[in-house]
């Protein structure tokens, strides 16, 4: 069982004996984890589900259980029968009762039409919608909600025009849902390691959404770094790739008079998309900033989709083709595109040397450095061409820097724009990656993070 799994289990467990039994947790600055004050059987408890827990997750557990029952309005030390518990992914938990275990998390995913979860990517997943892991549920209410989402959203379509039917499903599906969150009837919870402190409980997609709010000053704090070298011999297989794979930044925005730092890694997903995982910037333990452990998520393929429409004016795939070869049209926009993002930008500026590289085999004279943007990419399409799948490692890997490419070129228009449009473009990526919806328009689920 992997380590997520377990911690997940075990925090659903302390949930479980902070409410169902009033076990002792003691204060967020004296958790009761010490032989003279713990309570013993939801110790028991978590050692069923976690055998080797460290002293540090099992104050992280009863301390998630503390923030947890205040946000309930629950008093601690006193019981509370009506709730039913449940974790994404598991039909039973073994320290919890199987009459008081609950899989309506599962059982909400499973049911979405295929309409409705392509919303959410052409691979999609149940965290692209929601990223609870775990989740609290009213006992007599658990059959109503299930028949009332039947009803509303996954039996009767709502128009003929199947993508706009389905985006309005989902949004009556996270309003009821949000409306039972705030009357603590289903709850569901994403849990985040706490880098620095003790943790506390953020409410996400509840009530309003930040369309009313502005975000401001928001910044690239840390340049956007790609590596646009190709090497013949990477790694200890000496396969063809990209130096690295990834592009990375640094940013911070405020919305209201909160202020937000993260840093920003796009990864290889598919020959279609990116793994887009922003990660909070947060104070460490001596005061400055670091990076924290638990990422905020994957911008859902649709969304971030929508984003670079917004922000470049150019569709997320345009010029780059997903199953065939290159044409001369695609390799004269990608030189275009390469060209002025080399040039482009004051804050929204690639982190120099930005060079066009070769590296195949330098005894062989194939060692090409310092390229112009149409003799990197007539060499790159012509080693494209040599492959018949595109799904193959370095057909995949020079759509996804190409793609990346207009990533940049988002920014650095934005920027052009006025500062308050890259401010926004900051705000955005940043809560899609958190599933935090910023305007009415947004489809992600109602949750609690407790982190």
């Amino acid at each position: 069982m992997a380590d997520t799994e377990r911690q997940e289990l075990a925090s659903i467990t302390a949930f479980y004996y902070a409410i169902e039994k009033g076990a002792n947790l003691g204060t967020l600055a004296e958790p009761a984890i010490n032989l003279q004050d713990r309570d013993e059987e939801l110790y028991k408890a978590l050692l069923s589900v976690y055998s080797d827990m460290e002293t540090r997750w099992y104050k992280a557990f009863i301390k998630q259980a503390i923030v947890l029952i205040k946000w309930l309005g629950h008093t601690q030390g006193s019981t509370d029968t009506s709730y039913k518990y449940g974790r994404f992914g598991s039909s039973s938990i073994d320290s919890i009762p199987s009459n008081k275990t609950s899989v309506l998390g599962d059982w909400m995913w499973d049911n979405l039409t295929k309409d409705q979860k392509k919303l959410y990517g052409s691979n999609p997943k149940k965290d692209t919608w929601n990223p609870m892991d775990v989740y609290i549920v009213k006992k007599s209410d658990e059959d109503g909600i299930k028949e009332e989402i039947k009803e509303s959203c996954c039996e009767n379509r709502i128009g003929e025009d199947v993508e706009s039917a389905a985006v309005m499903e989902m949004q009556s599906l996270n309003q009821y849902l949000a409306y039972y969150a705030n009357k603590h009837t289903f709850v569901g919870i994403s849990l985040k390691e706490t880098d620095f402190g003790d943790p506390k409980v953020t409410e996400n997609n509840l009530k309003n959404t930040f369309d009313h709010l502005h975000s401001s000053c928001g910044m690239i704090t840390k340049k956007l770094n790609m590596n646009m070298t190709v090497s013949g011999s990477k790694g200890k297989s000496k396969v063809l790739d990209f130096q690295t794979n990834s592009l990375k930044y640094d940013a911070s925005f405020n919305i209201a008079n909160y202020l937000k730092q993260y840093t920003y890694e796009s990864k290889i997903s598919s020959v279609e998309n990116h793994a887009t995982e922003p990660r909070d910037r947060v104070k460490g333990a001596r005061g400055g900033f670091t990076t924290a452990n638990a990422r905020n998520g994957a911008v859902p393929a649709p969304k971030m989709a929508q984003i670079v429409k917004k922000y470049s004016g150019q569709a997320i795939n345009a010029n780059i083709p997903l199953k065939g070869n290159f044409t001369e049209t695609d390799k004269k926009e990608m030189v275009k595109l390469l060209n002025s993002i080399k040039k482009g930008g004051d804050t929204t500026a690639v982190q120099k040397p930005f060079d066009f590289n070769i590296h195949l085999d330098k005894a062989g004279g194939k060692w090409f450095s310092n390229l112009s943007a149409k003799e990197y990419m007539d060499k790159l399409v012509e080693i494209d061409n040599t492959f018949k799948k595109k799904t193959d490692k370095f057909p995949k890997a020079l759509r996804s820097k190409l793609r990346a490419a207009r990533y940049i070129l988002m920014f650095q228009k934005a920027e052009k724009e006025s500062p308050e449009k890259l401010s926004e473009l900051i705000a955005e990526i940043y809560f899609s990656s958190a599933k935090i919806n910023i305007s009415k328009d947004d489809l992600s689920g109602p949750f609690i993070k407790i982190q």
